[in-house]
């Protein structure tokens, strides 16, 4: 598995829980706001979070695997 591939994999799941705890951080512990973006904003943000984890593990699980096994580059 190249290293950019796993870097990026893990970037990937890294900004997924980020996304994730801002949203929970804008839901439960600043409630002040009125306005309709202020309660929609972190609902969108933890279906992209869940979004984007999702496919980083679809990915390790169908082409990951595979990558792992099969012989390392000739050069």
């Amino acid at each position: 598995m190249r290293p950019t591939t796993i870097l990026s994999l893990v970037c990937s799941a890294l900004l997924g829980l980020g996304g994730i705890a801002l949203s929970i951080d804008l839901l439960w512990f600043r409630q002040g706001a009125v306005k309709w973006h202020y309660w929609a904003s972190p609902f969108m943000m933890i279906g992209a979070s869940i979004t984007l984890l999702q496919l980083t593990m679809m990915y390790m699980h169908q082409i990951g695997r595979k990558e792992m096994r099969s012989r390392p580059p000739r050069g």
